[in-house]
């Protein structure tokens, strides 16, 4: 049975020929024939006014951090604290653009 197998017979699918690859050239656009180019929707960027504004940011995030943190301690809810920790530091993060 094994040798037939290793034969290539027992209805394995297996060329004749051998298969030569060859590569196929890039399709160059000319530069006249080019289109007009996407048009882009200006994205709102998420802008935190002031210092205080800052701050709260910062105690937010900072809070839920140190939650997640506390409950990564507890070994038992690691699964709830670790994205609650990683959410907390993105908070953070966030008034920084």
């Amino acid at each position: 049975m094994f040798e037939a197998v290793r034969d290539g017979k027992d209805g394995q699918m297996l060329t004749e020929e051998r298969v030569i690859a060859r590569t196929i050239p890039p399709v160059r656009l000319d530069e006249t024939e080019r289109s007009a180019p996407a048009r882009q929707d200006p994205r709102p960027e998420f802008s935190v006014p002031g210092l205080l504004g800052r701050l709260f940011l910062v105690a937010i995030g900072f809070g839920l951090a140190f939650t997640g943190w506390m409950l990564m301690m507890t070994v038992i809810l690691v699964f709830i604290g670790l994205p609650l920790f990683i959410f907390g530091l993105a908070v953070m993060q966030a008034q920084e653009r």
